[in-house]
């Protein structure tokens, strides 16, 4: 009887650290989990940082307020768990901006067994750029933006008469709502560098509407702008504009490499 002939195993994908087994199901969701756990466990070890330094990172946060009102100026206590939910929200959110590129690495691992190498070397370049892009818009907010915001609505275009101090959770709400508009905005590149990759653009597209592109750019600052003024939508107008031109630049380059 002839010998049967053993079939080679098929070859596993040349992706990163997993490539020596196939995850079950169980197994992809088991991750997941673990991953999730160290991603609240590093959120967790930079709150209490913060909230070691609350009072001092609270003093930072309100100098704009006081930069335009005075620094005598201060703020009322509508609720009565308003002081204590603010420490809380803004250790939170500080601690998730400050260890983002840490929770996009740890997420991105997850993912990483399914892609190729090429692709998980152009997803940790992604996380980086992102990360930095999104820090780049709260930069702009801070030092270019807000106070100038405070300064329109409390000073500039106050009538007489009115008290301009604010509630004290009214005031870290737009804080927030604030920057993260700008540092969402600025995650523009990344947008148009995926739809790239995924063939629903391409930089030749981008280059010859550009016209219309600014446009739509000048609406979308215009609506989240800060201020009635020119002035501050053009603050967010003309990076967005310089991002438009970067990311069609960065896009023609990775036609041409490929």
């Amino acid at each position: 009887m002839a010998a049967i002939k053993k079939q080679k195993p098929l070859p596993l994908p040349e992706n990163s650290e997993t490539r020596e087994k196939i995850m079950t199901l169980g197994e992809h969701l088991e991750e997941l989990r673990q991953r999730l756990i160290y991603s609240i466990l590093v959120v967790f070890s930079f709150m209490i940082v913060t909230l070691y330094f609350g009072s001092e990172i609270h003093s930072i946060l309100i100098s704009p307020y006081r930069n335009v009102l005075g620094p005598d100026a201060h703020f009322f206590q509508i609720q009565l768990m308003a002081p204590f939910l603010i420490y809380l929200k803004t250790s939170l959110l500080l601690s998730v901006l400050v260890a983002l590129p840490i929770l996009l690495y740890i997420l991105w691992g997850f993912i990483v067994p399914a892609v190729d190498q090429k692709t998980e070397r152009w997803g940790k370049f992604i996380i980086l750029f992102s990360t930095l892009l999104f820090w780049s818009g709260l930069a702009l907010c801070w030092f270019t933006v807000f106070e100038g915001f405070l300064r329109v609505f409390l000073v500039v275009l106050r009538p007489e008469g009115i008290d301009p101090y604010l509630p004290i959770d009214e005031y870290y709400d737009l804080f927030f709502n604030l920057h993260l508009v700008f540092g969402a905005s600025f995650q523009l590149p990344i947008v148009l560098i995926l739809l790239g990759r995924l063939g629903v653009l391409s930089s030749k597209f981008l280059f010859f509407r550009w016209r219309e592109s600014v446009l739509i750019i000048a609406v979308i600052s215009a609506v989240l702008s800060p201020g009635p003024d020119v002035f501050s939508m053009m603050m967010l107008l003309l990076p967005l504009t310089f991002l438009f031109f970067l990311s069609a630049i960065i896009m023609m380059l990775m036609e041409k490499a490929d």
